[in-house]
């Protein structure tokens, strides 16, 4: 994830992968770009609890085993 959309001296802390979740995380919108397609993605700031968006940008596109609706699947996390 690239860019949090807060001021940094609201929330100085960087993010690190190791504390969140997916169950933090929630979808805000997809947007078109130049170069392909991104996410703005919602998450608490692990370290003081601040709202951040994150935008993210797709590096690859593969198919997946997983069946949709995802909270439908089995499985999702093996």
């Amino acid at each position: 994830m690239s860019e949090a959309a807060l001021d940094p001296e609201e929330c100085p802390h960087d993010l690190d992968a190791e504390y969140l979740y997916q169950s933090d995380a929630e979808v805000l919108r997809i947007e078109s770009t130049d170069p392909g397609i991104a996410f703005v993605v919602a998450v608490p700031c692990p370290d003081c609890d601040a709202s951040l968006e994150v935008t993210t940008s797709a590096e690859s596109v593969e198919e997946s085993a997983l069946s949709l609706p995802l909270d439908d699947a089995e499985d999702v996390y093996d």
